[in-house]
């Protein structure tokens, strides 16, 4: 299914990821705190970039959290699809890098209270899990169990395949869940 409507958004930093999640989805990128277009049917939130590397975990939560509230408020009257993207990382941890994986696994549960809470308005909110090299290059996530399936060439294009998916309205039954397209190496049980 291809998404051509241009109501679908993408929120986060500017980026690879984030420019790769646009295009794909024929959606708009608006910058920071800017308005969602009327009848918004989909918003990306794209979370986890470098510069959370160097913010406090409270910041970059509660940056989440606005975001989530826009895209809900936007979204309520009509329903709609909500998709965080998070690295991997999160939920594996890494040395030296508490305050980042912690704001990244206190997203997830956030996103998760979320979807419990506003299915019932028609929003529904899941998660993509993809390498943090997508997210934030040069940190070192050598401690993961390497990808089963290693052909990061087409690594991209199945992050924003998955979130295509998630963003389907006859998808009913995926509420909260996370969906990790990393190529094996964090399998959820």
């Amino acid at each position: 299914m291809r998404c051509t409507s241009v109501s679908i958004v993408v929120l986060g930093s500017a980026g690879p990821l984030t420019s790769a999640l646009a295009d794909g989805l024929g959606a708009v990128a608006p910058g920071f705190d800017a308005p969602l277009p009327p009848g918004v049917e989909g918003v990306l939130v794209s979370v986890g970039d470098g510069s959370m590397l160097t913010v406090d975990a409270g910041d970059a939560m509660w940056r989440t959290l606005v975001d989530l509230q826009r895209a809900h408020s936007a979204m309520r009257s009509h329903g709609g699809r909500i998709v965080l993207l998070v690295p991997t990382i999160g939920m594996a941890g890494t040395a030296g890098g508490v305050a980042y994986t912690t704001a990244i696994e206190g997203i997830r549960a956030m996103a998760k209270s979320a979807a419990r809470q506003w299915c019932s308005d028609g929003v529904w909110v899941n998660l993509v899990a993809a390498p943090v090299d997508l997210f934030a290059p040069g940190l070192d996530g050598s401690h993961l169990t390497a990808a089963a399936f290693s052909d990061d060439r087409t690594l991209i294009n199945s992050v924003v395949e998955t979130a295509k998916f998630l963003l389907r309205r006859d998808i009913d039954h995926l509420v909260g869940v996370t969906i990790v397209a990393d190529g094996g190496s964090v399998m959820l049980p």
